[in-house]
């Protein structure tokens, strides 16, 4: 798997920093209107994770429609 992964890490790393930048920006204007930090990172936190659940979900999808895909069972 390291192989694997260290092919595409570099450009891993490139989008992971692009949306750490828009993180941080939420976080300063969650900061101008004064909502506390925790609160700030448990709401970014659960919105990234659905945000994730839904781009794979659409993969998934995508993904049954190409041919010799097979529909997961359970």
């Amino acid at each position: 798997m390291d192989a694997i992964f260290e092919t595409w890490e570099y450009h891993l790393y490139e989008k992971l920093a692009g949306a750490d930048r828009i993180v941080a920006l939420i976080q300063s204007e969650g900061s101008m209107f004064g909502i506390p930090p925790e609160a700030r990172t448990d709401y970014i936190k659960r919105k990234l994770i659905d945000m994730i659940d839904q781009i794979a979900e659409k993969r998934e999808a995508s993904d049954l429609g190409k041919p010799g895909r097979k529909k997961k069972i359970g």
